[in-house]
């Protein structure tokens, strides 16, 4: 069934010799990615080439736009030529998965299209019509784009600090549609039906069965929710268990909880298998277990609970059960999720839901607004509550490992037969965290296509040589894929080095900036990240860091790379950044003809502009990285280049076709590990 699905909807619709020419294409520009001269969309496809897209598939393609564009290209219709590649990405550990999530949202190319004819969109599907409305009737409002989230799933339009305040208070969740949205809206929908139908009981015919309306009517609204926030796999889940539930209560049959539970799932799954690759899956169907869990243990207890002491334990049990996946996705948890999900959820369910129900109801019908006053008092809360700092807990990554025997220990203790096993899995998972050595220093060479990154870390203290680029001026690689991996590891940037000004060495530097006010700049550029690099030697635990070029300024930025070196007295890391043969001679001259290094970071790419004889042969390196994009203008590294690391033995390693590469050093022992094995997927190779 998997295969099945793969080739029908998944698979990539042309092969790649058809897209070694221009091919023709008409599609409708789904969203506006970068603006500009050269605008940067993800268009839907209608045809490519002779290919018509069939109803049942959706084929998407990110590509730049050339010609006579129209101001507003959101939903217009695009024909034109087209160059394109499969999609292909970046693949760094720890990090947001770009290649992963472009399968899950089948974009398969990536290009250039000159643009030949524009048209204006279709009339407007009901799904935009709908989003344009709310966005329409909550403007203006402080917490406008929650209620448009909550009330349309699309986050798009979120702030980034508000997306992290909701996750340091433990809300995210409510940032994306999920079972207790849904439920809320079937709740609400049965309610008005009921009390609609109420209003008129007296005239009614006592013969019909009423409660067949009130749950038809409640499925409607609550399945055109889940549709129009963008059909979701926690909102899926929540549908289908209340149409099970109402199918069960009309019919007089009886199910029990788990079973409603996995049919939600065995649907889910026989309508796309792929739906196992999205996280919200797993944290839907625990939450609902827990739930379950824990209401049949209250129904079973020999005491009356009361609700807001059945609230609370479920609170806390959701707390527990999601703990593992959490730590695993978001390498932390909120300290005060209990507490504040105590009140919030409570406050969602009877006041803001049904507010926002007034709201747009009013402005429907009035062209009035409600909400202005309960907007601003809530607005004014959620500024107070941000104001304290100590809500979100930095644990550092959590392997898979460990989550495993997480959830393995937290089965054991639902039976009370097997609870006295359940040391067993979580002590294997301490023994595992605790005694799982950390090296000596670590190298990470980031995958950052065309650029270069280099993290070195020992003892939780780093220092980065260069930061990538920086695209459209609002995707930087600094802020998207160093960043968090600083976050989730738990490294103090303590020095940053910029080898030259180059875009793509130095991309992200307004975002270092905002990260670290240019602390980590001070020490090999005196806090100017286009300066050029100080001749010094420091140290960073028992590692001896030294620049040791540029010893006078040459003609070219390239020339003037900053070249460091790294060692711990056993083994040797040499960054050279883009330097040419010119200044690879005159660096050697210096150095007195050697300078061996065990891991090399090949100049310039791999270009032959760098990487002379005279070079390869002084570094003589075990392993040379070539760091570069997969989809190389200059096709990169040249072959000239790897024949010269091929005569003197070196192994070579590449960002494009390994992703981000990994050395641990222990002693004289260097381990090396890439992102694309430990990550990668069938359908994805």
């Amino acid at each position: 069934m998997t295969i099945c699905h793969y080739w029908l909807v998944y698979a990539p619709p042309v092969a790649e010799k058809v897209l070694e020419q221009e091919v023709p294409v008409v599609g409708v520009v789904s969203k506006v990615i970068g603006s500009g001269t050269r605008p940067y969309v993800t268009l839907d496809l209608k045809q490519l080439g002779q290919y018509k897209v069939p109803w049942y598939r959706t084929i998407r393609i990110n590509a730049s736009l050339s010609g006579e564009l129209p101001a507003e290209l959101h939903e217009t219709v695009l024909s034109g030529s087209a160059i394109l590649k499969p999609f292909r990405s970046r693949k760094n550990f720890t990090v947001f998965d770009a290649e992963l999530y472009a399968f899950r949202s089948q974009i398969f190319y990536k290009g250039r299209i000159a643009v030949s004819e524009v048209t204006a969109g279709e009339q407007k599907t009901w799904r935009a019509a709908y989003r344009d409305w709310v966005a329409e009737a909550f403007e203006g409002l402080h917490f406008g784009w929650f209620y448009y989230v909550l009330l349309t799933g699309d986050k798009s339009t979120i702030a980034q600090a508000d997306k992290d305040h909701f996750k340091s208070l433990g809300l995210s969740h409510l940032l994306a549609i999920s079972g207790l949205h849904v439920a809320i809206v079937f709740a609400l929908s049965f309610t008005l039906c009921k009390f609609g139908l109420w209003l008129f009981w007296p005239h009614l015919s006592q013969w019909h069965n009423y409660q067949l309306g009130y749950f038809v009517f409640a499925l409607g609204l609550s399945g055109g929710y889940v549709w129009l926030s963008g059909l979701q796999v926690s909102a899926q889940r929540a549908w289908l268990m209340a149409l099970l539930g109402a199918c069960c209560f009309l019919f007089a049959r009886q199910l029990s909880p788990a079973r409603v539970l996995l049919y939600a799932l065995v649907v889910i799954l026989v309508a796309n298998p792929f739906a196992v690759l999205n996280l919200g899956l797993y944290f839907s169907f625990l939450a609902v277990v827990t739930i379950f869990f824990v209401f049949r243990t209250a129904m079973q207890g020999s005491e009356h609970t009361s609700k807001a002491k059945l609230l609370c334990y479920l609170q806390c049990a959701l707390f527990v059960t999601l703990l593992p996946l959490t730590l695993y996705s978001y390498h932390g948890f909120s300290a005060s999720s209990i507490l504040v999900n105590l009140l919030v959820i409570p406050l969602l369910t009877v006041v803001i839901f049904p507010l926002l129900l007034l709201h747009t109801l009013a402005v429907l019908t009035m062209d009035k607004a409600m909400l202005g006053p309960f907007d601003a008092l809530l607005n004014s809360v959620y500024q107070w509550v941000n104001t304290f700092p100590y809500h979100w807990w930095q644990i550092g990554a959590v392997s898979i490992e460990v989550v495993t025997l997480g959830y393995l220990a937290l089965l054991l203790c639902v039976c009370a037969v097997t609870r006295i096993f359940a040391w067993i899995p979580l002590s294997a998972g301490v023994i595992f965290s605790v005694l799982e050595r950390s090296p000596d220093w670590q190298v990470d060479v980031f995958d950052v296509g065309h650029g270069t990154a280099v993290l070195v870390s020992t003892q939780g203290k780093g220092i980065l040589v260069d930061l990538g680029a920086s695209y459209f001026s609002r995707y930087s690689l600094f802020d998207n894929v160093i960043k968090p991996y600083l976050e989730a590891h738990r490294i103090r940037l303590l020095h940053t080095v910029i080898s030259h000004d180059d875009s793509d060495h130095n991309g992200g530097l307004a975002d270092l900036y905002r990260y670290d006010g240019g602390r980590s700049l001070w020490q090999f550029h005196e806090g100017d990240g286009k300066a050029l690099c100080t001749l010094k030697t420091v140290t960073m635990d028992k590692l001896t860091i030294e620049s040791l070029w540029p010893a006078a300024p040459m003609n070219s930025d390239n020339n003037n790379s900053c070249v460091i070196r790294v060692s711990d007295g056993n083994t040797n890391l040499l960054l050279p950044g883009d330097i040419e043969q010119l200044a690879e001679h005159a660096l050697l001259a210096l150095q007195g003809g050697k300078m061996p290094a065990d891991i090399l970071i090949a100049p310039h790419h791999g270009s032959n502009t760098s990487s002379s004889m005279a070079f390869v042969s002084a570094v003589a390196p075990r392993w040379v990285v070539f760091s570069r994009g997969y989809y190389s203008p200059w096709r990169l590294p040249h072959q000239e280049v790897v024949e010269r690391y091929q005569l003197i033995g070196s192994r070579m390693l590449d960002t494009a076709e390994d992703g981000q590469i990994r050395f641990k050093i222990t002693g004289t022992d260097v381990q090396v590990e890439t992102a694309r094995d430990r990550k990668s997927f069938w359908f994805l190779r």
